[in-house]
């Protein structure tokens, strides 16, 4: 089987996305993806393989995969005759919407979503105890699918007795990790840009060597990690210049450079001009504008 990432591209806006199939064949690829993922089986039978873990699943089993776990569902011969009903809840905890679990009252939430990077099926009592939430979420509007899939998280949470399918020793694959962690990297920067961020700091958040560090980010993005800093300074240097309330000095301090001297040095190099010569050259262009639109 040839592993392929896939993910809910159409749907990114959302926070999750839940879907009830009813069909007679069921087959899907060997695949991961971004989101994590809710699968209950109204009725049906078949295969399943998560991770390293082959087993088959039959009506009525409830299994949560992490985010960027390998899987797969085959129905079986059986099936073919009498059918497959299935609840499929994809849903990204990155998302805006889920930002409560970042809080303690949503730990034991917290802890299955980490604990679902292993796979976890849950047991019939536990499926049981959440049946008819499932069943109301596909016809559910957005927000309210949002509330049932907490309810039914908070309850699988409290139960004890469910199973973890992954064996210890299976990795994730190597591009999904490499691409969470790359992601990290540069979502710390992003929120740190203006601060005199050190390498240190980053390979700490990265969980690196800073020489590792360093070779990653280069053989991922093609330049250095302070390269991309500088990039991504000057850009927001760029926006607080065309947008004309702050002096250059200011902006210099504004977006993260200690001196006016490496302000000046960077920014040229990068957009070949001095920030002064930048600024002056968007006044010039908004006095233009509000001039055309106050003649008008």
């Amino acid at each position: 089987m040839k592993l392929k990432y896939k993910s809910i591209i159409s749907e990114r806006k959302k926070a999750l996305v839940v879907e009830r199939i009813n069909v007679r064949h069921y087959e899907q690829n060997w695949h991961y993806h971004d989101e994590h993922e809710l699968v209950y089986y109204v009725k049906g039978k078949g295969t399943r393989v998560v991770g390293d873990n082959l087993s088959e699943f039959i009506k009525n089993d409830l299994v949560l995969v992490g985010a960027g776990l390998p899987h797969l569902w085959k129905n079986s011969e059986e099936v073919e005759l009498e059918g497959l009903d299935a609840i499929v809840i994809k849903f990204d905890t990155k998302h805006s919407g889920f930002g409560l679990l970042s809080t303690h009252e949503f730990c034991a939430i917290k802890k299955l979503i980490n604990l679902s990077q292993s796979g976890v099926k849950f047991s019939r009592s536990a499926a049981k105890k959440v049946h008819d939430l499932l069943i109301a979420m596909p016809n559910a509007d957005g927000a309210m699918q949002i509330i049932l899939l907490l309810q039914v998280l908070n309850i699988l949470a409290k139960c004890e007795d469910n199973s973890v399918l992954v064996s210890a020793e299976f990795a994730l694959p190597s591009s999904f990790s490499e691409e969470q962690r790359l992601s990290k990297i540069i979502d710390y920067i992003t929120k740190s840009y203006s601060e005199q961020v050190t390498l240190e700091q980053i390979s700490q958040e990265a969980a690196m060597t800073p020489n590792s560090l360093c070779r990653f980010f280069k053989n991922r993005t093609n330049m250095t990690i302070f390269q991309y800093i500088n990039d991504f300074r000057i850009g927001k240097a760029c926006e607080l210049l065309i947008d004309g309330n702050l002096s250059v000095s200011e902006i210099c301090f504004e977006a993260g450079f200690n001196s006016l001297t490496s302000f000046n040095r960077v920014f040229k190099d990068l957009k070949k001009e001095t920030p002064r010569e930048f600024k002056q050259k968007y006044q010039i262009l908004n006095t233009g504008l509000n001039t055309r639109a106050y003649s008008a």
